[in-house]
């Protein structure tokens, strides 16, 4: 396994001697991520008509999610073929998240979420070191 050290950008200081890459390639830190507030899912966990199916292309939703506009553009053809699904099946759940207020139909293929169940960030300044020589997450709005 190869071995790599956590340099300070601005200083070029080593702050991590030895850190370990796990996997074939290093993850893009600076990727956008949508934070989604714990009652939210708790919500959805504890709904039963929810747990049923429509959980799966929820899921499906928020990894399609632009985390810009935090718009989802879902083409129905597509989702039934990676969810392996009939276009009935995907119309029925569909139509369950819109009737629960998880999702909202925008236009043609595209959907939004639930006001104020998940915020955008970016994972640029996602390890910020602190006063303590410590690292933190940070949300970059």
């Amino acid at each position: 396994m190869a071995k790599y050290m956590l340099v300070d950008k601005e200083t070029g200081e080593v702050v991590e001697p030895d850190v370990m890459l796990v996997g074939t390639k290093p993850f893009k830190v600076d990727r956008g991520f949508v934070k989604v507030f714990v009652a939210f899912l708790r919500d959805i966990v504890e709904d039963k008509e929810i747990m049923a199916g429509p959980v799966r292309l929820l899921l499906y939703m928020l990894e399609k999610m632009n985390v810009e506009t935090l718009q989802i553009p879902v083409k129905q053809k597509e989702a039934c073929r990676d969810l392996q699904v009939t276009a009935r099946t995907y119309y029925t759940w569909v139509g369950v998240l819109q009737r629960k207020g998880i999702i909202r139909r925008l236009g043609a293929n595209v959907y939004e979420l639930k006001p104020y169940v998940a915020v955008k960030g970016k994972m640029d300044r996602a390890l910020e070191k602190t006063r303590h020589g410590k690292f933190s997450f940070s949300i970059d709005f």
